[in-house]
């Protein structure tokens, strides 16, 4: 299994909630109760492979194509029976907002007939009662690898997505977002983090017209996210970026690459993110993280991952070596 060994190495226990650690590696070839594939298209499944360089170890294969279209779940199809789980307020009547990619210089790609789905979802989501409290700290470490997409276009994508439930309505038309989103815009992977409706790009490997600069400091590349009307325009955050000596993001279409996540969302000043990617030290975002929780509930946050993009042609494959949670 490719994965990075880190201080504190991650457990390998498998329980009901994410009190102890969570993981996941896929070796029995098959998905058990921890996920809920209500978002996987039922004539597209989810298929594993082996690696041939090494003996008994096996992927998740997460495929888009031309025939996917916005897959949604049902009511509680997530719930895992069990004494742990817990019905929650879900947000799923909103779409998922992708809204406003920082990606440019690339033409977007049109919807060239009528009938066409606008928006693709093929995602793995963790089973309901597999949530926790956002503001405690949790550390994700993903191993994966994607096809390189036609780069000709900023079509919007995310890979893998942190979000908080419930959420409180913002107005009509409002689209939450996840606080945390691993996208893939035209075939380049970034990552941006949501301060209520303001979005923030926090790191990205470098585009084919497009190279970023990363500053200390307060986080100057923000777009707003909602209302509407003001989507794209520059917005205020009170985002704070510490960043590495090399931040940028490599290509997860070269090769196997392992994106490591601590997370503490919520409100308060000492909130934060740090990245890290094959150990190296990306970033470290503190600050307001997420949105303002509805009066007397506690953000959970529920993890998602797969394809969730604009309308493309193409057939993209996510492949997924391992997945491990482990509260901190």
């Amino acid at each position: 299994m490719r994965l990075i060994i880190l201080c504190g190495v991650l457990a390998t226990t498998i329980t009901a909630s994410y009190a102890t650690d969570f993981s996941e590696d896929f070796s029995a070839g098959k998905l058990d109760g921890k996920w809920c594939g209500c978002q996987i298209a039922k004539h597209r499944p989810v298929t594993f492979d082996s690696d041939p360089k090494e003996s008994g170890d096996k992927h998740a294969q997460v495929t888009v194509d031309s025939s996917i279209a916005d897959n949604t779940c049902e009511d509680n199809e997530c719930d895992t029976k069990s004494a742990n789980a817990t019905t929650l307020n879900r947000n799923d009547v909103f779409a998922d907002d992708l809204g406003p990619s920082f990606i440019e210089g690339l033409s977007d790609y049109r919807i060239l007939k009528s009938g066409t789905p606008a928006i693709q979802r093929q995602e793995l989501r963790t089973a309901e009662g597999l949530e926790h409290d956002s503001a405690a700290t949790h550390e994700y470490t993903i191993a994966f690898r994607i096809s390189k997409p036609d780069t000709t276009t900023r079509t919007r994508w995310i890979t893998a997505q942190w979000k908080q439930e419930p959420l409180p309505t913002y107005g009509k038309g409002w689209s939450p977002s996840p606080f945390l989103a691993q996208r893939y815009d035209g075939g380049v992977l970034n990552l941006t983090v949501q301060d209520e409706n303001c979005r923030c790009l926090i790191a990205s490997a470098e585009g084919p017209n497009q190279t970023f600069k990363w500053e200390e400091g307060a986080l100057s590349k923000c777009k707003v996210t909602y209302p509407k009307k003001d989507e794209g325009k520059a917005c205020t955050s009170a985002l704070v970026g510490h960043y590495g000596s090399d931040p940028r993001l490599n290509p997860p279409s070269s090769g196997w690459t392992e994106m490591r996540y601590l997370i503490k969302a919520g409100r308060k000043n000492d909130d934060f993110i740090e990245v890290h990617q094959d150990g190296r030290f990306i970033v470290r975002i503190s600050g307001k993280i997420g949105y303002v929780p509805a009066m007397g509930t506690t953000m959970k946050t529920k993890f998602k991952i797969g394809h969730y993009r604009n309308y493309m042609p193409s057939t993209d494959v996510l492949e997924v070596d391992s997945i491990r949670v482990s509260p901190k």
